[in-house]
């Protein structure tokens, strides 16, 4: 029997407007879900898709004891990061707050203002055949609500693809059915 459990393989990441209603994981993304880079996981460098959850504790104390008697976590956060080699300004405004790509005569641009408020965005993060449970069934976590939080840095150099490092950190999504997100695995 394969080892199921043990998986690779890239994910690809879509994007939509914030609380977009997620795809089964055995559907295609349909609705207003955009994929990340015009060829998806192809515009992604191999550093891959991470998902980082970071978080800090702290213990507390008694007189009587050195050992912990209770815990307690004061924050936590959620982060999704990939680097995409894909200019096209379709992909490109997701780093730059969502602004509108406005066309002129003979030529196609954005705005580099970022604004005051972050655009709030849904991810869904897929890998094709990448289930534990279930030989070429899908796996994918899904994100309600997040915020796009990476600094520009667009390096043209010789020799090198201009690549962008997106990092969406994802917001509380309050009253949502999984207010900071969720994985799903095929099992069928």
């Amino acid at each position: 029997m394969a080892e199921l459990e043990i998986i690779s393989g890239p994910m690809k990441i879509y994007a939509a407007p914030a609380v977009e209603a997620m795809t089964a994981v055995g559907s295609s993304p349909a609705g207003n879900w955009v994929l990340l880079g015009t060829s998806g996981d192809l515009n992604y460098t191999e550093e891959g898709v991470t998902i980082r959850n970071e978080q800090e504790t702290e213990m507390w104390r008694s007189l009587g004891s050195p050992y912990p008697r209770k815990s307690f976590r004061p924050s936590a956060d959620t982060f999704v990061d990939v680097v995409v080699a894909d200019m096209t300004l379709v992909h490109l405004r997701l780093a730059f707050n969502n602004n509108t790509v406005t066309s002129d005569s003979g030529f196609d641009y954005i705005t580099m203002d970022a604004g005051l408020v972050p655009t709030e965005h849904s991810l869904l993060i897929r890998g094709t055949g990448n289930s534990p449970l279930i030989a070429s069934g899908n796996m994918q976590i899904e994100i309600e609500k997040c915020v796009e939080i990476g600094n520009r840095e667009l390096v043209f150099v010789k020799g090198e693809p201009v690549a962008v490092a997106f990092s969406f950190q994802v917001v509380l999504n309050e009253g949502g059915s999984f207010p900071t997100g969720r994985i799903v695995e095929a099992d069928a």
